[in-house]
């Protein structure tokens, strides 16, 4: 029979079945924002050549999502336009679910999910199973390749203070949606109404504001030493 999940169990769940695939893991979620330990988790898997196909529905990958995909040998990458769905399996342990792969679900959502076992639910896995495929053969498949880091630090170097006013693509400190660059405000709305419950400047959160990378920031510094040193520059 299957099991109800919370938050936490969703996440446990989700961490365990990468980690216990053998030959193939299928990944489905709108956002490609990976948190920190499902991307070690994914690296682990792929160094045991396990089969992984990850389908997403947003449709531009910002450029730390792109230097950690290329990491992964043995991955085939979809887009599905219209997708919503929450899903991820191996060979017999499958969660549908509300929860996304970012550590902002995790630690801020309050999520539900539901784990489903081969040898328990046959009929009903494969349905789910028979469903991914057919979003897959409906979906556009992505070539990844590595992110030219030293072209996108070259255009940083070459921006002056006259055109600061025009960087229009920053990153939400805490969920890494695309908003406009402004480091005196750095969350999107919605995170920005969670950070001010407790307005702890000093809490750490995960996205630089101004290249997207993963690292330690927060609202009182947040950008990485580079970007912070760029944008001083420029101002």
């Amino acid at each position: 029979m299957a099991e109800f999940l919370t938050t936490s169990g969703t996440s446990h769940y989700i961490e365990n079945i990468i980690i216990d695939a053998k030959t193939k893991l299928i990944l489905v979620s709108p956002y490609l924002q990976i948190s920190k330990t499902l991307q070690e988790r994914l690296k682990d898997a792929s160094n045991r050549n396990v089969r992984i196909k990850i389908i997403y529905g947003k449709d531009e990958l910002k450029p730390n999502e792109k230097n950690s995909l290329s990491e992964l040998k043995n991955l085939e990458l979809y887009f599905s336009g219209n997708l919503h769905a929450k899903c991820y399996f191996n060979e017999t342990k499958m969660v549908i679910t509300s929860m996304n792969m970012y550590e902002f679900s995790e630690k801020n959502n309050r999520e539900m999910g539901v784990l489903i076992d081969l040898n328990v639910d046959k009929e009903l896995f494969e349905k789910a199973e028979n469903e991914t495929l057919s979003i897959i053969q409906s979906a556009k498949k992505i070539r990844i390749n590595n992110y030219d880091r030293n072209y996108r630090n070259e255009n940083y170097n070459n921006n002056t203070k006259s055109n600061y006013k025009n960087r229009i693509n920053g990153h939400c400190l805490r969920c890494n949606d695309r908003i406009n660059y402004n480091p005196y405000s750095p969350f999107c709305g919605e995170c920005y109404s969670t950070w001010s419950v407790y307005q702890n400047y000093d809490y750490g959160e995960n996205v630089c504001h101004r290249c997207g990378e993963n690292e330690i920031v927060s609202m009182r510094r947040p950008q990485c030493n580079k970007c912070f040193n760029l944008w001083t520059n420029e101002n």
